[in-house]
């Protein structure tokens, strides 16, 4: 097979659309060398990239193409048309408006939340996100869904037939498969300042990550000795965070981690003593999964795919509740025998994200 990718995300994307097409090539190289793979991008997003493996680059066609931030959705139909792919696969959410008339094409589909939560969006954004996943779902050949949930929203808001949507789970990155050791997370707990025994938090700091409810349930006095370590590559509400963590008094209490390598991420959830994930909607929730991966309990959103991510490994707490997010935080701390049957749990129930069994779900759709 000769498989080719919408690589934009791959170079340019820190987050978890990035890490997903990154992780997804990986373990394709990895599980699948046999096949040939071709990713496509353009030099705005791979000139200045810090993610170009040599494995990556040598299978890169990367245009020059005068409209960049066109040339995926229009041009870039061109490109897959001399490379002589069989497979299209688009990464994130969009496939380019003509595609091939030979050529299979594959879209992931990671979330609706554009939809579910316009008040989120500007309309602008709302309005090319809704053009551009109604268009590749009519179009593709074949829909991954990220999760049940997203699957679900897709054939109830998109009216997307069934028997289009395929589900493949997300997978950890390869960073998480190695051992972590005491000596090297004391060294970024030096290089960070950070505390003994904390609560951890990954991801934006924007409004629907409902990172406020977290702050306000340790500030009960029955948590006034946790700390609180976020991990963000930022968000709309960051500074706002930073000031209520300043009109709290938890200045001593909560370290904000900013856009650390990708590389740390995993020994600082080796640190931690539990995560919480307290988003109002989600179209997996991937750092669920790579606490469990680590070993870590976890607190989570009753809501959306939180659930699917979590399974046994995670208790789980309505989002607006925070007398619910205050009790969760303390007996997960605090009640060693409630925390270390959550972290077994989780370890039987992630087996199912494995990069494996992943890996293989992907290439029988590609073979499909």
């Amino acid at each position: 097979m000769n498989i080719g990718f919408d690589a934009k995300r791959i170079y340019d994307n820190t987050t978890g659309l990035g890490g997903y097409g990154r992780s997804l090539l990986h373990n394709l190289l990895r599980w699948f060398p046999q096949y040939n793979y071709q990713l496509f991008v353009h030099e705005k997003y791979f000139r200045p990239s810090p993610f170009k493996y040599q494995n990556f680059v040598d299978k890169t066609l990367v245009s020059n193409h005068y409209l960049s931030d066109l040339w995926r959705s229009t041009d870039i139909g061109l490109d897959i048309e001399t490379s002589g792919v069989e497979i299209f696969h688009g990464l994130s959410n969009e496939l380019p408006f003509k595609m091939p008339a030979n050529v299979k094409s594959i879209v992931t589909i990671h979330d609706v939340i554009f939809h579910k939560f316009p008040d989120f969006f500007p309309l602008l954004d709302r309005k090319v996100y809704q053009y551009k996943v109604k268009k590749a779902c009519e179009n593709a050949s074949a829909i991954v869904a990220v999760s049940e949930n997203t699957r679900n929203d897709l054939i109830e808001d998109f009216k997307v037939p069934e028997e289009k949507i395929f589900i493949v789970n997300p997978s950890w990155g390869r960073e998480f498969e190695y051992k972590y050791t005491n000596w090297y997370t004391e060294l970024l707990r030096h290089k960070y300042q950070i505390p003994f025994q904390f609560v951890l938090y990954v991801g934006a700091t924007s409004q629907r990550k409902n990172l406020k409810v977290v702050i306000d349930a340790l500030d009960f006095p029955e948590n006034s000795e946790f700390p609180l370590v976020v991990v963000s590559n930022g968000g709309d509400t960051l500074e706002e965070m930073e000031t209520y963590v300043y009109q709290k008094d938890l200045r001593d209490r909560v370290f904000f981690l900013k856009n650390i390598p990708w590389y740390e991420l995993p020994g600082i959830y080796h640190m931690a003593k539990c995560l919480v994930y307290p988003s109002f909607y989600e179209g997996f929730g991937l750092p669920i999964i790579e606490a469990l991966k680590m070993g870590l309990p976890v607190i989570a959103s009753d809501n959306s795919s939180l659930r699917e991510a979590g399974g046994m490994g995670a208790t789980y707490v309505d989002a607006s509740d925070v007398e619910g997010w205050a009790d969760a935080i303390n007996k997960t701390m605090l009640d060693s025998s409630f925390s270390q049957k959550l972290i077994q749990d989780g370890k039987t129930y992630i087996q199912r994200f494995s990069p494996e069994v992943v890996t293989s779900a992907m290439v029988d759709l590609y073979s499909w």
